[in-house]
C-alpha cells in the first residue's frame, strides 16, 4: 500500500540481532499471539517496505536499571547507522529507568546523543508517573526538550491495579505542563472511556497503537475528532500488531486528507525530529 505522502509508525519495539529471536519468542508466548516479524531492525524494515511505511520509531524499555546504558548504546548505534541510509527507515528513542542513580547525567547523555525522547513503561518498570522520585526526571526532560513517550492504561501480561491510568497521565501533565507527552494506546489500553473523558482535548499527544481490533472503530473516530488530528500519531506496536493491517484500519476510518497527513507523519516528524 502506497499513499501520496510519507507514513511514520511512531510505536514499534525492536531488539539487537543477537537477542531478537529469543526475546520475541518469549514475549510471543507470554502475550499469546504470533509476532508480525522477528523483532529485528532488518525485519521491521522489510515488513514496512511491504506495507508502505517509510519510518518506524523504536521505543526501548529498560526493565532493569543496569540495562539503560547498554540499551541506549545500541539505540544510538541504530540512529547513527540510519543517518547513512536512504530512505531513513528506523529511528530509536532512548530508554530510562526510575532507579537510575544520576538522572541529570543520564538525561544529559541522552540529549547529547541526539535522542528526541525517552520511553517509559510503569508496569514493567514498577513505578507511577507521579511518584515523587520521578519529579527530577520530568523537570530535567522538560528543560532538555525531551519527549516523554508513555505506556498508557492496562497491559495484557500484568494484573490490575495499573500504574499508568489516563488520570495519572492528566495529573502528570498538569504538574509539568512544559513536558511534552505522548500517551500510547489512545491514552489508556482498555481504559478508553476514561481517556476520552479526561485526556481528549488536553495538550498531550495520543498514539493509535493497540487500538484497532481492540476497541470500536466508532470510538476511535470520535476520540480523534475530540482530541484533534494535530495531536494524534499513527502507531502499530509492531511486532505485536501488524503495521500494514493497522494502517489499513486507519484508512478505513475515512478521515480527511489533511487529518490523515497529520496523523500519518507530520505530527511525528515535527515532535520527534524525523526527516522524511
Amino acid at each position: 500500500m502506497r499513499l501520496d505522502h510519507p507514513v511514520i509508525d511512531s510505536h514499534v519495539h525492536l531488539y539487537p540481532d543477537a537477542i531478537a529471536a529469543k526475546v520475541v519468542a518469549a514475549l510471543s508466548k507470554r502475550f499469546g499471539n504470533p509476532p508480525a516479524f522477528d523483532g529485528s531492525v532488518a525485519g521491521c524494515e522489510a515488513r514496512n517496505a511491504e506495507c508502505g511505511i517509510d519510518v518506524a520509531v523504536n521505543l526501548p524499555v529498560a526493565t532493569d536499571v543496569h540495562q539503560v546504558a547498554h540499551v541506549n548504546a545500541w539505540a544510538a548505534g541504530v540512529n547513527r547507522c540510519d543517518r547513512d541510509a536512504a530512505p531513513r527507515a528506523v529511528v530509536s528513542l532512548a530508554a530510562m529507568h526510575p532507579d537510575v542513580d544520576d538522572v541529570h547525567a543520564t538525561l544529559a547523555a541522552i540529549a547529547s546523543d541526539g535522542f528526541a525522547g525517552v520511553k517509559f513503561h510503569p508496569e514493567y518498570q514498577g513505578f507511577r508517573f507521579n511518584d515523587a522520585k520521578m519529579d527530577g526526571c520530568w523537570e530535567e526532560m522538560s528543560a532538555l526538550g525531551l519527549v516523554a513517550y508513555l505506556h498508557a492504561g492496562g497491559e495484557r501480561v500484568f494484573e490490575p491495579p495499573y500504574h499508568s491510568t489516563p488520570g495519572e497521565i492528566l495529573r502528570l501533565h498538569r504538574r509539568f505542563p512544559a513536558l511534552r507527552i505522548v500517551a500510547a494506546h489512545l491514552g489508556g489500553f482498555h481504559m478508553w472511556d476514561e481517556s476520552e473523558e479526561v485526556l481528549c482535548g488536553e495538550d498531550v499527544y495520543l498514539d493509535l497503537s493497540h487500538t484497532f481490533g481492540w476497541m470500536p472503530q466508532a470510538q476511535i473516530s470520535r476520540m480523534i475528532a475530540k482530541h484533534g488530528a494535530e495531536r494524534t500519531l499513527f502507531g502499530s506496536d509492531a511486532p505485536w500488531q501488524d503495521a500494514g493491517r493497522t494502517l489499513e484500519s486507519l484508512l478505513d476510518l475515512g478521515l480527511g486528507a489533511g487529518d490523515l497527513e497529520r496523523i500519518c507523519w507530520r505530527n511525528a516528524a515535527q515532535l520527534l525530529r524525523i526527516d522524511v
